[in-house]
């Protein structure tokens, strides 16, 4: 280990996904090794009972890195938390998921942003978002610019914020990812001090470790914005994937953390933005894909194990009961309407008066 400090820390959980890991690392450590010691790379192994151990051996010839390996299974938050909280030196860290490739040349440019940029705690980075399993590749050696559905944050300007709670907005998904942000180590360090990770995905602290502890150290301070795209994620390919988990995130979690966001004075108007256009779409969706997974009965009680049953949480059960109960019903409904929609519009268009302004070339 060198003596000199790296300028970036970039700290890796992960637990029993050496398929994913080895992509990654084919993606990263080359980068790492062009740089030198400005950065260094921690692979927090969480207690991996599959091939993580032979991935990691493997992965020496492609760049330079260090390994913890937990001595127990810590949880996701605990892992997370550990990297960034204990281990990184860097004057800066990121923490990457396992999921999460880096583009060609993507580390030298997020490095020069970093040295133009040091007055600031925090930087927001953009991302592209591809489909697991459809775009995933069998490797990504120095960067993958494979396909991609869409661009993270198409609504991200390359300005810096005036705060960093400006940035919650639907389009960030409320600053819920770890991906995309770059913090100052030491807001890690003095922000988890003493504070413990006990009880995943059960309130805002222990599903989005890193939103709150931006929110409550700097959220009120400026931040940096690299508007290119340095990463490609996939969704589909999340850990927390499952029917049983994604419920706690969205009812547990995400609900908690709005109620933190009204409790720190992030605005009204920016509130009801969240709920209404990331919260509301978000979860009605979980909620359908349940019903069609997992039957009305096991999603119903699901809801009820995994919510606290406020009135956010309500209103998605209410708005999305009738699909539950009554699916047929709904499906014959919503083909009538679609169906008189064409034909409104149909009519409309070849109506007398639209005719003959088609005939003068008004109405194309």
């Amino acid at each position: 280990m060198s003596d000199r400090l790296p300028l970036l820390s970039i700290c890796i959980p992960t637990c029993n996904r050496a398929g994913f890991l080895k992509v990654m690392l084919q993606a990263l450590l080359p980068q790492v090794r062009e740089v030198g010691d400005e950065v260094e790379v921690w692979v927090l192994d969480n207690a991996s009972t599959d091939g993580t151990n032979v991935v990691l051996e493997e992965a020496g010839k492609f760049g330079p890195f260090f390994v913890h390996q937990q001595a127990e299974n810590l949880g996701p938050t605990g892992n997370i938390v550990h990297g960034p909280s204990q281990l990184a030196r860097g004057e800066y860290v990121w923490v990457l998921g396992d999921h999460n490739l880096l583009r060609p040349n993507a580390l030298q440019k997020v490095l020069a942003f970093i040295r133009s940029n040091r007055s600031f705690g925090s930087m927001y980075v953009n991302f592209r978002c591809a489909a697991y399993p459809d775009h995933w590749p069998e490797s990504a050696w120095n960067g993958y610019e494979g396909d991609f559905t869409y661009l993270g944050n198409p609504e991200l300007s390359a300005t810096p914020v005036d705060r960093w709670t400006d940035l919650l907005r639907p389009y960030s998904s409320a600053c819920t990812q770890n991906y995309a942000h770059i913090v100052r180590t030491s807001v890690w360090r003095e922000y988890w001090t003493g504070r413990s990770t006990v009880g995943d995905y059960t309130n805002a602290i222990t599903t989005y470790p890193h939103t709150v502890t931006l929110l409550h150290s700097i959220g009120h301070l400026p931040a940096a914005v690299i508007n290119e795209p340095m990463i490609t994620i996939f969704n589909g390919a999340q850990s927390w994937g499952n029917p049983k988990t994604r419920f706690r995130v969205y009812f547990l979690g995400l609900t908690d953390l709005l109620s933190e966001f009204s409790k720190n004075g992030v605005p009204q108007s920016q509130l009801h933005e969240l709920r209404e256009f990331f919260f509301y779409t978000e979860a009605s969706r979980l909620v359908r894909d349940a019903y069609r997974q997992l039957g009305r009965i096991k999603t119903l009680l699901l809801f009820l194990r995994c919510s606290r049953l406020n009135w956010c949480s309500f209103r998605v059960f209410l708005y999305t009961l009738p699909e539950g109960l009554f699916p047929r019903t709904v499906n014959m409904l919503q083909s009538v309407r679609r169906e008189l929609q064409q034909y409104r519009s149909f009519y409309i268009y070849n109506f007398r008066p639209a005719r003959w302004l088609r005939s003068r070339g008004w109405l194309k």
